[in-house]
Parts: structure tokens; C-alpha cells; sequence
């Protein structure tokens, strides 16, 4: 099977801020490498008790055999001190023939494969607690099919890590709050929720304020969300019609002519086949299967660059620019905004191309907006703490 790593980045990021988890990702790994264990465990390294795990190419009872186990796993404490930014190979640590050599090989390993090695993502570590993402490969695995999954999953680390993070820090925050709308509240851009008729269900305080205004848009008064603007009202309508035929996002639309700048927004389904974030599910109706998020460049909030440069994997520099290409500036004006040379940027979208498998611009931009409609505003990291592209 091959692995379309496009598709897998976007399943990527809309498991962990939609869905809220990361299995149907790996699921599709173990689907490209049948033959490979694949898991991920989040557990206390120095026992065999997980709090959360997903096996795939495992035997079913894997998890119930692993907790009966009473011999030391020899593979997650080396969690603990890896470098975190790179997969981590446990051969480079234990070699297979010690691994073979442990009680931990002959209760658990001998029957699963013969697992004697694993790569391994570390998507976070807080005292001896890890959560790690692991190709576990049994002894009879070839060299060229090892070396083919790491590169899989090194192309994959710095996306699961970023991807596990925000899906942390939304935990986070929904714990702490105890209001419904806290959610819609933290999106950093006007956001109306939405049916199919254009219905207004839900906004927060900034899509109210645009209403209040009278700017681009208007409500009807049966709450129909509209505009005064009769091609602005057409986009609307049209961007709606096409979301719920297709079942996908649709955007970015621009409210004026492409290239000029000027405020857009998304349309983003929420299928009911998909597991809502349950700060959203109380708005989540069958009445109501539309996000819709608006920015305008002219009135931008402050966005996390830090956030944004993590859930891309991306240098603090490049989260930067992709910041400016959200928001409407084209490549030469996110450039001067940045006080950088035309071709450093171009050479910038190029290495963001790379890390986050898009091919295109509009691409980067609905990647990057999509995020940042989904994420509560944090402090601008102050200057000198990016990483340098």
C-alpha cells in the first residue's frame, strides 16, 4: 500500500483538534506496513501498566498480555533521556541480541512476533511518564522495510509531536473551563456556527462585533447570516452549498477579488460521522454542521507563532511568514512585512513545502488557518526564542 503522506498530515491535525486523538493516523501506517507492530502507549516507563494505548499489527489481547507481564520492559525508559527531536532507534541503546537476552523477551517479545528492536516518536515525557508513538520490529524484519518505516516516521515526528501538544493543551483548557461556549470564546477570529440554510446557531464575541459594525456581514431577521453585499452574499451561500455537497472544507473564499487584499473565511463540516470536540458538541446539532471562521487582515488578532510553528513542525521564522500568507499578504508583501529579501521567503515557503508535505500555497494557507481557527490565543513568544529556518 502506499502511503499518501498528504492525506496522512491532514487526517494528522484533524484527529487531534476535531477528534481528539491520533489512532486513525496510525492506522493507516499499519495499513502501509502490514507487517510491522505498530503502537502507541502512554505509560509509566518503569512498568507495564498504560494509561492509554492503540496496538495495530498486534495480537488482540496484546495489552492484556503486556499487563500481566512482571519483568522490566527494557524499551520505554530509554524515553527518558533520547533526544527528542529525532526518532529514536532502542538498537542504539540495547542491541537486539541483549534485548533477546531479558526475562521481558521470553514473557512478552517471543510471543509477539519476536520483536527485538522498535523505533520510537516521543510525543511527550513529564517525569517518568511518557507517551510515545513505536514501530516494533520483529526479528525477521527486513533491513530495507526498516529503513523505509523510519523514514515514514521520521517525516512524521515533528507532526505527531506538535499534533499530540495541541490535542494536550485543549485537554487542558477544557478541563479548566466549565462554560459551554469556552471553546467558540477562544477561537481568535470572528466565528459563527452555523446549518445549511446559514442559520446562525452560535458566535463568539468578535463575530458579534463584526455584525455590530455592518461591514461584510449582516443577519437577516430570522438569523439567516448574510450580507449587504450581493456578491459577498452569493460567496456565502455558494461556499455553504458546496461544503455540505462535499462533506469537506471548503476556503479559503475571498470576499473580494484574489490577490487583493481583504478579509476570507472557511467553511469547516463538522460530518456527523466524525466525533465532535466536546467543547463544540453542544452547538453540534443537526441543525448546525457548519464552523464558519472570518479573518481580516486589517483587523488581525494576535496569534501564537510558537503554537503555529509546532503544529507545522515548522522554524519560528517560517510560522512567521505562513502567519503574513494566512492572513491575505501575497509572498512579495509578507516579505516586506518581515523586512526579508523576496527570494529568502520564496526559499522559506519552499522548506514549509517540504516539512509539512503541501505543494502548493493555498495549500500552506488552508493548513495554517484551519489551526489557528481551532486554537485559543497564547502570548507571542518574545523575541530571539524561534528556531532559525
Amino acid at each position: 500500500m502506499t502511503l499518501n503522506r498528504e492525506a496522512l498530515l491532514h487526517k494528522l491535525y484533524s484527529a487531534a483538534l476535531l477528534d481528539g486523538g491520533l489512532s486513525g493516523v496510525l492506522t493507516d501506517l499499519a495499513a502501509a506496513f502490514p507487517d510491522l507492530p505498530i503502537s502507541y502507549q502512554a505509560q509509566c516507563v518503569y512498568q507495564n501498566k498504560l494509561y492509554d494505548f492503540a496496538f495495530f499489527n498486534h495480537g488482540s489481547d496484546t495489552a492484556e498480555r503486556l499487563s500481566r507481564v512482571e519483568s522490566p520492559n527494557p524499551f520505554p525508559p530509554i524515553a527518558l533521556n533520547c533526544d527528542v527531536t529525532d526518532i529514536v532507534r532502542t538498537a542504539e541503546v540495547i542491541s537486539p541480541e541483549e534485548v533477546e537476552k531479558t526475562d521481558f523477551y521470553d514473557e512478552f517479545c517471543r510471543h509477539d512476533s519476536h520483536i527485538n528492536r522498535a523505533t520510537g516518536i516521543i510525543l511527550h515525557r513529564q517525569g517518568a511518564d511518557s507517551a510515545f508513538v513505536a514501530a516494533n520490529f520483529p526479528k525477521e524484519f527486513s533491513a530495507d522495510d526498516e529503513e523505509r518505516a523510519n523514514q515514514v516516521l521520521r517525516f512524521l515526528r515533528p507532526h505527531l509531536q506538535g499534533a499530540f501538544n495541541l490535542l494536550l493543551e485543549v485537554r487542558k483548557r477544557e478541563v479548566n473551563s466549565a462554560r459551554y461556549g469556552f471553546w467558540l470564546e477562544q477561537i481568535p477570529t470572528p466565528a459563527f456556527v452555523v446549518d445549511g440554510s446559514r442559520h446562525i446557531i452560535h458566535m463568539n464575541a468578535l463575530a458579534e462585533r463584526v455584525l455590530e459594525q455592518g461591514g461584510a456581514f449582516t443577519t437577516s431577521p430570522g438569523a439567516i447570516l448574510s450580507s449587504a453585499d450581493g456578491l459577498i452574499r452569493k460567496r456565502i451561500e455558494d461556499a455553504v452549498d458546496r461544503a455540505q455537497a462535499t462533506s469537506t472544507p471548503v476556503g479559503p473564499v475571498f470576499l473580494r477579488c484574489p490577490g487583493r487584499r481583504g478579509g476570507f473565511f472557511f467553511i469547516l463540516p463538522v460530518r456527523p460521522e466524525d466525533r465532535a470536540h466536546p467543547s463544540l458538541a453542544p452547538f453540534l446539532g443537526p441543525r448546525m454542521p457548519f464552523l464558519m471562521t472570518y479573518f481580516d487582515p486589517e483587523d488581525r488578532p494576535k496569534t501564537a507563532r510558537g503554537v503555529l510553528a509546532g503544529a507545522l513542525g515548522v522554524s519560528e521564522r517560517e510560522s512567521a511568514l505562513v502567519q503574513e500568507l494566512v492572513y491575505g499578504s501575497s509572498l512579495r508583501e509578507s516579505a516586506e512585512t518581515l523586512g526579508i529579501a523576496y527570494n529568502t521567503a520564496r526559499n522559506q515557503l519552499a522548506s514549509v513545502h517540504t516539512k509539512t508535505g503541501t505543494r502548493s500555497q493555498a495549500d500552506v494557507v488552508r493548513m495554517g488557518a484551519q489551526i489557528l481557527a481551532r486554537l485559543p490565543g497564547v502570548p507571542e513568544p518574545e523575541a530571539g526564542q524561534g528556531t532559525d529556518a
